[in-house]
Order: structure tokens, then sequence, then C-alpha cells
């Protein structure tokens, strides 16, 4: 199974270049040799990310600028792995308000962004039994 965020580039891919459902399996089947995303180790992810640069695709520069602090970046990272599909800060912002009493990630003082990776840590474990 390949990074989450290469399925994610690979699926913004697919939107911008308007490739419909047959088109898009097609693609997968040609270059990758797969039938779904889910599929994908990560070289055959780029294998297809590359295809998709070969037909006009352009990756835009993210906005953001990345969390400062490691274990901020780790708790997205980790937040992604767990949801297929581009990253719902949203959920996440909602999830560590349920469990913190903060707004957002960024605010989590450094004992509470440690909880927070050992429950996602735990979160994981449990998905994958």
């Amino acid at each position: 199974m390949s990074h989450p965020a290469m399925l994610a580039k690979i699926h913004i891919a697919r939107k911008e270049l308007a490739l419909d459902e047959d088109a898009y399996r097609g693609l997968l089947r040609r270059v990758a040799g797969v039938e779904s995303s889910r599929e994908l180790t990560d070289a055959r992810a780029a294998a297809v990310i590359a295809e998709f640069k070969r037909l006009g695709w352009q990756p835009k520069a993210s906005t953001r600028a990345p969390a400062e602090r490691a274990e901020i970046r780790k708790i997205y990272a980790m937040w992604g792995a767990l949801h297929s599909g581009p990253l719902d800060r949203a959920a996440l912002r909602n999830w560590v308000r349920s469990r913190f009493a903060v707004s957002a990630p960024e605010f989590l003082r450094p004992a509470q962004a440690r909880e927070a990776i050992e429950q996602l840590k735990a979160w994981q474990k449990r998905m994958k039994s």
C-alpha cells in the first residue's frame, strides 16, 4: 500500500485532468497493473504520478507552511495514515478538540502532543488487528 500523500496526489491529478472512471482505471492497469489505487505500492504510485505529469498535470506547491514542531508534524502524518484520501484537517481538529480542549494540534502543549501520538499509535494498532 502506498503512502497516503501519494494517493492524495493521484486523486488530485485525476480530478484536475478530468479523467472519467474508465480512463482512470485503464491508466492504473496500463501503468501499474492494478485495478484500484489502494493496491499501489510506493514505486507503482510514483509511476502513476509520473504518467499524470507526462499527460500534462503539474502539481501545485503547498501554500501551507509545515508545522514547526516535529511532534505536531508527526500527529498530522499519523492522522493522514489512518485515513485514506486527502488529509481531513477539520476532522483532526475535532478529534484534538474532543480530547484535549484545544482548537488545533498546533496549540497542544508538549505533554498533550505526546499523549495524542500515543492515542494515534493505539488507534493504528487496533486497525491492524
